[in-house]
């Protein structure tokens, strides 16, 4: 290296070091208080310092770095070159410089297309993220359900801010227009937001106001007990139909309006529980009514089973009501009864329609007088013609004796 440096670079007497160029030798400076070599070596470092950024200059263009960058520091580079303070073959450097420079057109137009690419590519991404926020704008606000509506604004607005941080600079003006779009989307649906929940405060105001009235309305049954049933069922349907508060209001409010019916019927339970304790001699007595009256499902004749179970009733219905549990299997075997009755009373009618018996009559006429002709007939006939009269015969004898029933 000392060698190499020697080549360009020298000492004069007077302490001044000089750096030849071509044939020329040119002043670089001093350096005071030190040995001519070590003066030399001064200057030589610098050269060094220098050629390792001519050095990097060319490995950044090779690594294909922002060709801005590089322009930037070739254009230092070659200001520096011009009479530079160092020890060393200038020359060279400057041909290296000029190396790199000559190769950094193809890089630019190489980033250059990939930079239009990456811009028509944000481009698209900015123009989705727009997109996405007006088509949530433009939705019904009352179809929009607000709170994954408010997530989903949120999640827009930082995506588009990431991709303004992190992505490639647009154009001004194409940026400026979509983010007005942007930006114009997100405040009407911030404006319908307001007004929705405005209106679903007033909404809640409105209900606690009516349902607070019908909750004092139900509390104040509670002096009727089991009485104020029938009044609370009509609050009941009136609740039904009230306009909603938010969902905790309405709970709690629900809760208030339950517990008041909750109370009548509590009481009403009790009551019940009293009247079923008492009116189980009842039931003792109306199923010992039953096997009493139970002859009544042998009756075959009619008038018998109606008048029976008359008087079933009557004394069913004198003994009083049963406890509630039991009132559907009493009432069921009581039905039977009825029943029975009601079938004996069908088949008499079936039987004595008189439309069907004057038919009857009519046809039971018609075989008599047929029967007569026959019995005529086979008195004067002989062989097999009368074995035939005599087997017709018999079948309208048989049909008179059906229709006869």
């Amino acid at each position: 290296m000392a060698e190499t440096t020697t080549n360009f670079g020298r000492v004069e007497s007077d302490g001044s070091v000089q750096v030849r160029e071509g044939d020329t030798w040119r002043s670089v400076g001093s350096y005071p208080d030190a040995s001519s070599e070590e003066a030399l070596a001064y200057f030589e470092r610098k050269y060094s310092d220098l050629e390792s950024r001519v050095k990097l200059a060319g490995q950044r263009l090779k690594a294909g770095a922002a060709s801005k960058d590089i322009e930037a520091q070739l254009t230092s580079l070659t200001a520096e070159l011009v009479e530079p303070s160092v020890v060393g073959d200038i020359e060279a450097l400057r041909t290296r410089v000029q190396e790199v420079s000559e190769g950094l057109p193809a890089l630019k137009e190489q980033q250059n297309k990939e930079t239009l690419v990456a811009v028509a590519e944000a481009l698209a991404h900015r123009e989705k993220i727009v997109v996405d926020m007006e088509a949530l704008a433009s939705t019904d606000p009352e179809k929009i359900r607000w709170k994954a509506a408010t997530a989903s604004i949120t999640e827009l607005f930082e995506a588009w801010q990431s991709h303004q941080q992190t992505g490639p600079r647009l154009p001004k003006k194409t940026a400026d227009v979509l983010w007005t779009r942007f930006r114009s989307a997100r405040s009407s649906l911030e404006k319908a937001r307001r007004s929705y929940f405005q209106v679903l405060d007033e909404r809640s105001k409105e209900a606690k106001t009516s349902k607070r009235d019908l909750i004092e309305k139900a509390e104040a049954l509670a002096a009727k007990g089991a009485g104020g049933i029938s009044a609370y069922r009509t609050l009941l349907e009136k609740w039904k139909v009230a306009p909603r508060a938010s969902r905790s209001v309405e709970d709690s409010l629900w809760a208030k309006f339950k517990a008041a019916g909750d109370a009548l019927y509590a009481e009403k339970a009790q009551q019940d529980q009293k009247d079923d304790e008492a009116n189980a001699i009842n039931l003792a007595l109306k199923e010992e009514l039953v096997k009493e009256f139970a002859d009544i499902l042998t009756l075959t004749d009619r008038d018998k089973a109606t008048a029976r179970v008359r008087t079933f009733h009557e004394r069913f219905g004198a003994i009083g009501p049963v406890p509630k549990k039991s009132l559907r299997a009493i009432d069921d075997q009581a039905k039977k009864f009825d029943q029975h009755a009601r079938k004996l009373d069908e088949d008499f009618w079936t039987k004595n329609d008189p439309e069907k018996q004057a038919r009857s009559q009519s046809m039971s006429d018609q075989l008599s007088k047929a029967i007569a002709g026959l019995d005529a007939a086979i008195a004067q006939a002989q062989g097999a013609e009368k074995i035939a009269l005599e087997e017709e015969l018999s079948t309208k004898k048989a049909w008179l004796a059906i229709v006869g029933q």
